[in-house]
């Protein structure tokens, strides 16, 4: 059971989910942020992605080194290589 209103591992769910995250570091944008843009092209500085990834790790209890908004640096790049990182620490069915 979760507290996140989704299933953290399911990618779509959690890309819809880090979008609106990232939406919140971006109060000025005026559009919806498109999970395939890259997110640098949206301005974030690197204050933004240390507390963004500070903010997803809090709220999935996973580490999130900063560094990988750049090496997933899409919202869908991200969701896939976060989704796979919970699935690894989901416990297995006996």
């Amino acid at each position: 059971m979760n507290t996140y209103g989704f299933d953290p591992a399911a990618q779509s769910e959690l890309q819809n989910w880090l979008v609106e995250r990232v939406a919140e570091y971006l109060p000025d944008l005026g559009e919806a942020v498109d999970p395939h843009r890259q997110l640098g092209a949206y301005g974030l500085d690197s204050i933004a992605v240390v507390a963004f990834a500070a903010d997803v790790e809090e709220q999935l209890g996973i580490a999130v080194d900063p560094t990988a908004i750049w090496d997933y640096p899409t919202v869908s790049e991200l969701a896939k290589h976060l989704a796979g990182e919970l699935a690894e620490r989901r416990p297995q069915a006996a």
